[in-house]
């Protein structure tokens, strides 16, 4: 090596960059211009040669290529070149035959782009706005992008991890090896990018991170599209989607004055080892929602997630490759769109997976989650929860949605473990008190008002759900009410309480008919989704059929009027269960009803749409209510009998007028063993429940009847008040 070459060089960076202990390689390897040269510097651990390859160079007195003079014999190599522009070039770097780990390896010749020839690639106003809190698409600027720079193809990678000594983004393209590749820091940033050259769409790679206590460990990509789990958490390099997702025609939530219904699917229950579960989905839910007439359906957890639990995820952009494909899932949503079925996702920012490649300590301390056991570990199910004060895992929430929205044409999206959100103390037997000394995450509180503004702001058609346990107020109400912005609501104990109730035999739910009218109580505190399936995961009718008693007929008829006493509870419907034939037909003519009767669906979040009738007759364990809107000519009687026998059952009812079934359960078009009566009941004066009118039913066991009010025609009512005064009026009689 020639002494000028010798005394430019920086013996104590070079050696910094052996040991991979470089934040900064940028500022050391790549030209760098001193005077009149340009000092090029170039590291491949374990190389013999590296020649100089310039492009287009057919000048006189200009080499085509320049063999680089070797600096260090461990891969490092250096050359001053007589120009202060190095051009454009390429290296060819030469692997002799050797020995290593006890494996012969081969001779190779590798030709290959310098990364460290681009120099701050992303935006500094980007990165400043990351660092703010402010950036809705983080995932625009992190993670790895295929582009071209200077006339060259290749991936930008980016990553932001503050307290790393040293990143390198490690692949394929570089034998996993962390030293090849080390990433450059954005000055105090904490974000550092990297442009490799030649890696394209579909490579596989993985972030290589140097803790500050010299410890060494390989993680995925937080913001990549595209994560395999099986065994090491491995990013890929994502391509274009071949598939373009769009949203409904409509483009309009559903307000409280219009019917919602949905069928809630698990896409783990989908898999088989033939076909994905997104074509699986495809397949088997947009024939079944489109006959059963729902709305919508609600799809579980799709993003890449743990072995252990697929709620606990490791990637917040990408598909759990067990279920397919993006493309896959973007054919399915566009299939329900074009039968008029909206799409809602769950997505989980509550909590996240522990398992080291993930999330968990990504750097080396807590980034996304806190530091303190006592705020950012749940025990109970031994996961990760995120630090809701940090801008950038604000950003990196706000980032997934805003995503996961526009890469699918999403019509809502379920907030999944809302409570574990709002409380410090929830499941806990260590925990950290508020500033004020209480519960309440503040924090998360702050992110979630944030979190649904921006949302709204973005997305206005979007439906924002919560699924949330807890007796937090306002999860409902506006923002600009103190409110957390949310749409809708799960009533997560409607399912269980009515569970307690229709679990007993027949012979004893009159002594227990009080359990019933609990739901009234708390029906329209917010505006909630009935979820007629479990809390934590979706019921099978298996499941819930396994619970009643009776013989398999008998738990049939429950479940038929099961699913009525849903459809006539104030609130939004959702059905978490398979379908058998009369079951499909049962919930098809629900769904009709549904959307049919306003009684049923016009501002159902408001008390002034329901009014019982009887509710406290143990004796006969049967009960009845009305659904109604302003108008008299929507309001629709409900009888059910939750006895085990036929009942002739009387009930007040508001009005003077003629009330006609429209809709039995136990029909037999459904599987059952009656039908719709065609004899119109007329309100008789006998005093009941209140009213001075009342009607008789006759109602099969463990059924449901919905009779609509007809009032009388002048003419009927002139004959009405006749026989009234004639009734009631003495006449005189002549004496013989």
């Amino acid at each position: 090596m020639n002494k000028r070459l010798y005394k430019l060089m920086d013996w104590a960076f070079i050696e910094e960059v052996i040991y991979s202990e470089c934040s900064h390689p940028q500022d050391l390897l790549g030209p760098h211009a001193k005077g009149q040269t340009t000092l090029l510097q170039a590291y491949f651990p374990g190389s013999d040669s590296v020649v100089v390859r310039w492009k287009d160079r057919g000048e006189p007195g200009k080499p085509c290529e320049t063999k680089m003079e070797v600096a260090d014999d461990d891969g490092f190599y250096a050359q001053l070149l007589p120009t202060k522009d190095a051009g454009a070039y390429t290296y060819v770097v030469t692997y002799e035959e050797r020995l290593e780990d006890g494996k012969t390896l081969k001779k190779k010749v590798l030709r290959c782009g310098d990364p460290y020839r681009h120099k701050d690639v992303i935006r500094q106003a980007d990165i400043d706005k990351f660092l703010e809190g402010t950036c809705e698409n983080a995932d625009e600027m992190l993670g790895a992008h295929v582009m071209t720079l200077d006339e060259e193809d290749g991936t930008l990678f980016a990553v932001y991890a503050p307290a790393a000594m040293r990143v390198s983004v490690v692949g394929d393209f570089n034998s996993w090896d962390g030293r090849t590749h080390q990433m450059c820091r954005r000055g105090d940033s904490g974000i550092y990018e990297l442009f490799v050259p030649g890696v394209s769409a579909g490579e596989k790679y993985q972030f290589e991170i140097k803790f500050r206590n010299y410890e060494i460990h390989r993680s995925a990509d937080p913001f990549a599209a595209q994560v395999s789990a099986d065994n090491e958490f491995i990013s890929a390099v994502p391509g274009s989607s071949a598939v373009r997702t769009a949203r409904l025609s409509a483009g309009k939530k559903a307000p409280s004055d219009l019917p919602l219904s949905i069928f809630q699917a698990d896409p783990y229950s989908f898999v088989n080892e033939e076909v994905s579960a997104f074509v699986c989905m495809k397949e088997q839910l947009v024939p079944l929602c489109a006959e059963c007439g729902y709305t919508h359906v609600s799809v579980g957890n799709i993003l890449s997630s743990s072995r252990k639990s697929s709620d606990k995820i490791i990637s917040y952009f990408a598909t759990d490759t067990r279920l397919g494909t993006s493309d896959e899932f973007a054919q399915f949503v566009n299939a329900m769109h074009e039968h008029g079925i909206g799409v809602v996702l769950d997505w989980v920012p509550s909590y996240f997976a522990s398992e080291e490649g993930g999330l968990s300590r990504f750097d080396g301390t807590g980034l996304f989650e806190h530091i303190d056991p006592r705020q950012g570990y749940a025990e109970d199910i031994d996961a990760c929860l995120f630090n809701y004060s940090s801008n950038v895992v604000c950003n990196f929430l706000l980032s997934s949605v805003t995503e996961l929205v526009k890469k699918y044409g999403l019509d809502g999206i379920r907030v999944y473990g809302t409570a574990r959100m709002l409380y410090l103390d929830y499941s806990k037997n260590e925990w950290v008190p508020n500033i004020y000394g209480g519960n309440e995450n503040i924090d998360a509180v702050n992110f979630i008002k944030k979190f649904s503004e921006k949302i709204r702001k973005k997305f206005p058609s979007l439906m924002l759900i919560a699924e949330d346990s807890s007796l937090h107020r306002g999860i409902t109400d506006p923002v600009s009410d103190d409110g957390l912005g949310f749409d809708l609501k799960w009533d997560e104990v409607f399912y269980d309480d009515y569970l307690s109730f229709i679990c007993f035999d027949p012979l004893y739910r009159g002594r227990n008919l009080h359990l019933i009218p609990d739901s009234m109580s708390y029906a329209f505190v917010e505006n909630f989704i009935l979820p007629f399936a479990g809390r934590e995961k979706t019921a099978r009718i298996g499941d819930f059929s396994d619970m009643l008693t009776g013989d398999e007929e008998s738990r049939i008829a429950q479940l038929k009027l099961s699913l009525g006493y849903l459809f006539m509870h104030p609130g939004k419907k959702l059905i978490g269960f398979d379908h058998h034939a009369g079951i499909t037909r049962l919930i098809g003519a629900l769904n009709e009803l549904y959307k049919k009767e306003p009684a049923l669906h016009v501002n159902e979040s408001s008390p002034e749409c329901f009014e019982w009738l009887s509710n406290m007759n143990s004796d006969q364990s049967c009960i009845s209510f009305v659904r109604k809107t302003d108008d008299p000519e929507d309001m629709l009687v409900v009888v059910i009998n939750f006895s085990g026998i036929e009942q002739d059952f009387r009930t007040g009812v508001p009005y003077e007028g003629k009330y006609k079934e429209i809709f039995v359960t136990d029909d037999k078009a459904y599987g059952g063993a009656s039908s719709v009566s065609r004899t119109v009941r007329k309100a008789t004066d006998k005093r009941l429940d209140g009213r001075t009118q009342s009607i008789s039913v006759k109602i099969r066991p463990q059924s449901m009847i919905v009779m609509k009010f007809i009032p009388y025609t002048e003419e009927e009512l002139e004959k009405v008040i006749e026989q009234r005064i004639r009734s009631y009026t003495p006449i005189k009689k002549s004496k013989k």
